[in-house]
């Protein structure tokens, strides 16, 4: 293998770990943001108010798995409290999960910490909850020959249903004391549900399983869809939750300590001069200041240096990866949409009202900034294609 080839891969591979956030925390590659972060008021609370509830909002690409895996870690830190980090987005399809699902996850979480008890109670609700989540079998004796009855799973098998299996309940009350009784206090961070842009599915979870889970006595921090803050429901869910949170992206053009916060990511994953410093500064430029779309397109710039032949990532490789990045980001754009993006370069003023307007939103073409001020901005990366 050459040196430049094994280069290139070591630096691919460095921000490959920046794209996975517990890879990234793994590898050393975490660097804390500027400010007063959620990551701080989130491990606070929790340490002052173990079994309190928190929603956590934000744009996807804001940074906000990053926090709540670092909050996981801070907590882990305190003595009296088990923190357990919970992905959603495994499931097979998360615009489809339901009442119960969430529950059951959980419950599959204090199992595994409880897999090694003695505890003849115990062990039977490890069996039961695997049960009510894979499904089984049972054979029923009432005349021979006996029936076979096939039992849906909670996580197994989509159901329509709204509410919670009351034996479900049980086994997890059950499951959270003797947890509880070995780690101290159990608090869930569950990850995923900013997937979901259907704000009523949200409202149900939250209804019912983000509930039952914390009237176990738990704390929990949930991850909800960004369309929560613009929608009719956000009293509802602030009413069912102790505390709101929100993780806007970075203003890296009007805030320095945000620029810097960018351009220390990329001292900690790379050698010095493998990027020149012009490409540097357009890389946090177009990335609007969205963790995400930052690391997507240093990637495709590393690359199309690589296919250059040349060694440093410079400008006109940059150019590539934004053009790459825009023409992917617009794709599926309506007439109407193109029209509020270009309405917003033109006269700089937004106010999410619309389903049109909230699915730019969603999508990260229109970004959101609340430091050094609140503001709406079309993504940088986009604005060449639309002027």
């Amino acid at each position: 293998m050459s040196n430049r080839l094994k280069l290139f891969r070591e630096r691919m591979a460095a921000f490959e770990g920046a794209a996975n956030p517990s890879e990234a925390i793994k590898s050393g590659y975490y660097v804390h943001a500027p400010g007063k972060l959620l990551v701080d008021n989130i491990s606070n609370r929790i340490a002052l108010r173990p079994s309190s509830s928190h929603l956590l909002l934000g744009g996807i690409g804001s940074g906000k798995t990053t926090q709540l895996l670092v909050a996981c870690q801070q907590i882990n830190e305190i003595e009296d409290i088990h923190a357990i980090y919970l992905d959603v987005s495994f499931y097979p399809d998360v615009s489809k999960i339901t009442s119960g699902v969430l529950t059951t996850m959980a419950g599959l979480q204090l199992a595994e910490l409880l897999k090694d008890s003695e505890d003849e109670n115990i062990q039977k609700y490890i069996r039961e909850i695997r049960e009510l989540a894979y499904g089984y079998e049972e054979n029923i004796f009432i005349n021979l020959p006996f029936k076979t009855v096939k039992h849906k799973g909670i996580i197994t098998d989509i159901s329509e249903l709204y509410g919670i299996n009351i034996r479900l309940l049980e086994i997890f009350n059950n499951l959270v004391k003797a947890t509880s009784e070995i780690y101290g206090n159990i608090v869930f961070l569950i990850d995923g549900l900013d997937r979901l842009y259907d704000s009523k599915t949200f409202i149900q979870l939250v209804s019912t399983d983000v509930k039952s889970i914390s009237s176990a006595g738990t704390g929990i921090v949930v991850v909800g869809p960004l369309t929560i803050i613009y929608g009719d429901y956000r009293d509802t869910v602030s009413e069912q939750l102790d505390y709101f949170c929100y993780q806007p992206f970075f203003d890296v053009e009007n805030d320095s300590e945000s620029y810097s916060f960018f351009e220390n990511i990329i001292k900690a994953r790379t050698s010095e001069n493998f990027i020149e410093e012009s490409a540097i500064q357009s890389l946090i430029y177009f990335s609007g200041g969205v963790l995400r779309d930052f690391i997507n397109l240093i990637q495709t710039s590393i690359e199309e240096t690589y296919l250059s032949g040349e060694d440093e990532v410079r400008e006109k490789q940059l150019v590539k990866a934004v053009e790459s990045f825009s023409s992917n980001q617009l794709r599926g754009v309506s007439d109407a949409e193109l029209n509020i993006l270009k309405q917003i370069i033109k006269q700089e003023i937004f106010i999410p009202r619309t389903e049109e307007d909230l699915r730019l939103l969603v999508r990260r073409l229109i970004l959101e900034y609340r430091d050094p001020k609140i503001r709406y901005a079309v993504h940088p990366a986009i604005k060449p294609l639309l002027t």
